[in-house]
């Protein structure tokens, strides 16, 4: 979807990306109205958007822009590094997103079961206490 679209469909208005972006209200005004062609735009101003947006600037060029995934249990906010964590608690993550995803109230049960692991591998010193209050806050059990 282009990015006026995308604008709409996410309540994020083309004032709010000026200010987060830095790119001139005018400037995003045309190109969400269609009047300038994006592939004649400076990169640096689609850099500055894409950064504000969070999304890549070829998204926003060549018109794929999606809308974000919206989770019932997960709290999105709340920004962890699920890569660095041990296979063990990947996985879980995983069956918790499907759980989420298929808005199955199973999710809490296994979300407790995920922070009595991360429990575990607090005390053996895997994982720190940022890193578990993460977890908890990401993945609530109630």
């Amino acid at each position: 979807m282009d990015l006026g679209n995308y604008l709409e469909k996410t309540d994020y208005s083309v004032y709010r990306l000026a200010k987060e972006s830095g790119v001139p209200y005018t400037t995003l005004s045309s190109i969400c109205r269609g009047k300038v062609d994006l592939e004649e735009c400076r990169i640096g101003t689609l850099k500055k958007i894409a950064s504000a947006l969070r999304v890549s600037p070829l998204a926003i060029i060549d018109g794929t822009l999606s809308l974000p995934a919206h989770h019932r249990f997960i709290d999105d906010a709340v920004e962890l590094d699920v890569g660095s964590l041990p296979v063990m608690l990947r996985n879980s993550i995983k069956e918790l997103e499907s759980y989420d995803e298929a808005n199955d109230p199973l999710f809490h049960d296994a979300a407790d079961t995920m922070l009595l692991m991360a429990d575990r591998f607090l005390a053996e010193g895997v994982i720190d206490e940022k890193t578990y209050d993460l977890l908890a806050r990401k993945y609530p059990i109630a």
